[in-house]
């Protein structure tokens, strides 16, 4: 019977020790579990602002280009270095290409709507540019007159897109 007492009074004296241990564990397992999940926000946190000045960046240098693609500005930018008007045309086309291709990875920070839409001016100024090429004008000077008509005659492609392009910045904030 001794050794029978002897157990329950070790039991006894060790079950406070060995609940103590349990709930110690408990608390830290808790508060790793708290620390992992503030960490994780934390990070969320970070990335969405990476994210979001990402994001800006792209809608800058599309409003860049947009802006420096208009007909009117992209006429009064570049020079008339070629006395043919095909090979001016060329020379307008060939800036247009290389500024799109310079800005085409920010596609993926913006809506597909709005992807779609700068394609799309981009394309139409290059029409517009071909279809005054062709007008039959042989004069470089009055290639770049019309082309500055028709901007004037119709609002530019690529203002209709910089505002949409606007519009989709402003349902960040």
């Amino acid at each position: 019977m001794g050794t029978g007492t002897e157990l329950w009074d070790l039991f006894l004296y060790t079950l406070p020790g060995i609940l103590v241990a349990l709930g110690a564990l408990y608390v830290m397992k808790h508060q790793a579990k708290q620390e992992q999940q503030r960490r994780y926000f934390e990070l969320r946190r970070l990335q969405s602002k990476e994210a979001l000045s990402t994001r800006l960046e792209a809608y800058e240098r599309l409003t860049l280009f947009l802006s420096r693609n208009s007909l009117k500005k992209l006429v009064l930018r570049t020079e008339v270095t070629q006395d043919e008007v095909s090979l001016y045309a060329q020379s307008l086309i060939q800036t247009i290409d290389r500024e799109f291709d310079h800005n085409l990875s920010q596609q993926i920070y913006l809506s597909v709507a709005c992807w779609d839409l700068i394609l799309m001016a981009k394309n139409k100024t290059i029409l517009n540019i071909r279809a005054a090429a062709q007008s039959g004008s042989d004069d470089v000077n009055a290639f770049r007159q019309a082309l500055l008509a028709t901007d004037n005659n119709q609002e530019d492609v690529m203002m209709q897109a910089l505002q949409y392009l606007k519009a989709e910045v402003a349902q960040l904030w």
